[in-house]
């Protein structure tokens, strides 16, 4: 259960760290699945509520523990997302997106900036970290490469 817990604080850790950039999204994943959690933890609750009351008004009480299933799924959903970006951020990296980080450090080095080298062993979530970097404090001279 603890670990299940840290999955998920790992998982908000990596969806506050992600820049929110719009090219980043034809070649991560992570900004569809940022922007579902985002919107799930917003309408979810409603939507758990709104199926269950339904179910239980056209159905009667024969089909309550059928409508509390279904309601906890729904509530669940922004969890689920959570959980997934936190296996994501302890994933590790390819080498080519080693190499790609490696070109983005090789780019803030230029720009004048200390930035500590990228390991071997990098996960996402230090790639987040350095996109992060990149993109608040290069601002527009950041280019992907």
């Amino acid at each position: 259960m603890q670990e299940l817990k840290q999955q998920i604080a790992q998982g908000q850790q990596y969806l506050e760290l992600w820049p929110r950039q719009r090219e980043l999204g034809a070649i991560f994943m992570e900004p569809r699945i940022i922007a579902l959690c985002l919107l799930l933890q917003k309408v979810a609750p409603m939507i758990a509520c709104l199926s269950f009351v339904v179910q239980f008004l056209y159905f009667g009480t024969e089909v309550i523990p059928r409508a509390l299933a279904m309601s906890l799924l729904v509530v669940s959903m922004p969890y689920q997302g959570l959980m997934w970006l936190g296996h994501r951020a302890k994933k590790p990296l390819s080498r080519g997106l080693i190499n790609w980080c490696s070109e983005v450090r090789t780019q803030m080095v230029n720009a004048g900036m200390t930035v500590k080298p990228i390991s071997t062993k990098a996960c996402y979530m230090d790639m987040a970290q350095l996109l992060n970097d990149a993109y608040t404090k290069l601002n527009k001279a950041f280019e992907l490469p």
